[in-house]
């Protein structure tokens, strides 16, 4: 369950999932519970719909079926004999690769976190679907230990855990990432203190536009041709930051051409 919440804060209670958020009422609520986490310690994490637990993509058997640990472990030996092509220094231990799988798709029992809230927002923000979005935050420095990733086997640990994401990959280095680890997959993670705020699908459109303006979008996310190619078409569909006289600001209005004055000489 998630923390006790600040007296004059509304909250959505959701039955169904035993999970209760904070429900953001403005760009300018959100900014004061972001300021609430402002020292460190904190890390957080974006989802693109209430439906979606903290629950690594291994374990989440509505995709993939049954758990299964054997299994697991198959799909990260076939993962390290394929990706070595991919990689300049194939050296890596298993929490290195264990990471590049997440980074790239792969099924694993890690969660991605980011120790930017505005980098959470975004990815809470990032898809089109007519959903409520969900960030959670959680002070990792009092709640969840940092595994040793030099010495130990990210299959052997028997607690939730959290390891820093190599800075190798740009993507990673971007977006700020953290990672917890989970061994029991198919566990909601629920940590003490966990925060989680609520935005409602109104409000999506306008908070992206302003996450632009504050310089966070898909190619500062995803920093390559693709991220920037699909940024630059997001500007063009949503009509943002083109320079072009259709474009609208943070608020969805439509930019106007100011009229010269006239002299009076």
């Amino acid at each position: 369950m998630s923390s006790p919440k600040k007296k004059g804060d509304k909250t959505v209670v959701d039955a169904e999932r035993d999970a209760s958020h904070v429900l953001i009422e403005s760009w300018q609520h959100l900014h004061a519970q972001f300021e609430e986490t402002r020292d460190t310690g904190w890390i957080f994490r974006g989802v693109s719909s209430p439906e979606h637990r903290l629950i690594p993509s291994i374990g989440r058997e509505k995709v993939y079926g049954t758990y299964d640990a054997e299994r697991e472990q198959r799909l990260f030996e076939e993962f390290k004999l394929r990706a070595v092509a991919l990689v300049s220094d194939y050296r890596f231990n298993d929490w290195t690769w264990l990471a590049y799988a997440q980074h790239i798709g792969v099924p694993t029992r890690l969660l991605d976190w980011t120790v930017s809230p505005l980098v959470a927002l975004y990815f809470a923000l990032e898809s089109d679907s007519d959903t409520d979005r969900v960030i959670y935050a959680v002070k990792y420095s009092h709640y969840i230990f940092e595994v040793d990733h030099r010495n130990t086997s990210p299959f052997s640990n028997t607690e939730v855990g959290r390891f820093t994401a190599p800075l190798a990959f740009d993507r990673i280095r971007a977006q700020r990432g953290v990672f917890t680890i989970h061994p029991t997959p198919t566990k909601i993670f629920a940590p003490k203190g966990l925060k989680s705020f609520l935005i409602p699908s109104a409000m999506v459109h306008d908070f992206r536009r302003r996450l632009f303006k504050y310089g966070v979008d898909h190619w500062y996310v995803y920093p390559d041709a693709k991220g920037l190619g699909q940024q630059l078409a997001w500007q063009f569909k949503n009509k943002v930051g083109l320079g072009l006289v259709t474009d609208t600001g943070a608020s969805g209005n439509k930019a106007s051409p100011k009229k010269a004055k006239r002299s009076t000489a």
